[in-house]
C-alpha cells in the first residue's frame, strides 16, 4: 500500500489532475484512487466508494470535492496520520458530513484549501464551519476547478513540512 491516497472529484477528469497535484506537491509515494461510476456510468455512490478506500496506514490522504466526502465515509472506519481537502463542498454537505467533518479536523492534522468564492461553498463558510482549529489557505477563485495545481503543490508542501515528523 503506497503511504499517500489521492481521492479526486466526480469526473474522471480530475484522476489526471489529482496525479499531477500529488506530483507537484512531492508525494512519490501515491496512489490515486479510480471509482466505480467512472466505468460504470451514472450518479456516483459516496458511501460505494468509499467502502474501497482503506485508510489506515496513509501517511496521507489528499482530498478534492467529492473526494472529501469519500474521505469522511471512509474515515468512520480508519482515518490517516494527516489530510489534505481542497474544494470541500459544504454546502452539498448534510448535518452529518458537517459533523464528521469536524470530528476528522479535531482528530487529526488537516490542511483546507479553499478558493475565496467557490460556488460550492466559500472560504468564508467553511472557515465560520470549521472555527480556527484547522490549517487553512485561502486560494482566489470561483470555479471549483483549482486548476493551479503548482500553486497548489507548494502549498501541500510547506504544510508537509512542518507536519511530516
Amino acid at each position: 500500500m503506497k503511504s499517500v491516497l489521492g481521492l479526486p472529484g466526480r469526473n474522471p477528469e480530475t484522476e489526471a489532475w489529482m496525479s499531477e497535484l500529488l506530483s507537484a506537491a512531492g508525494c512519490g509515494d501515491a496512489e490515486v484512487a479510480r471509482y466505480a461510476h467512472w466505468q460504470e456510468g451514472g450518479e456516483p455512490d459516496v458511501a460505494r466508494e468509499a467502502s474501497g478506500q482503506s485508510l489506515s496506514g496513509r501517511r496521507l490522504v489528499v482530498a478534492k470535492s467529492m473526494g472529501t466526502m469519500v474521505l469522511l465515509a471512509a474515515a468512520k472506519r480508519d482515518h490517516p496520520e494527516r489530510a489534505v481537502l481542497i474544494g470541500t463542498p459544504i454546502k452539498a454537505y448534510s448535518e452529518a458530513q458537517i459533523e464528521a467533518l469536524k470530528t476528522l479536523a479535531a482528530r487529526l492534522p488537516c490542511l483546507f484549501i479553499q478558493q475565496s468564492e467557490d460556488f460550492t461553498g466559500s472560504a468564508a463558510l467553511l472557515r465560520a464551519v470549521l472555527g480556527e482549529a484547522s490549517a487553512f489557505e485561502e486560494v482566489p477563485g470561483s470555479d471549483h476547478v483549482y486548476a493551479d495545481v503548482q500553486a497548489l503543490g507548494a502549498l501541500i508542501r510547506n504544510w508537509r513540512a512542518t507536519h511530516d515528523g
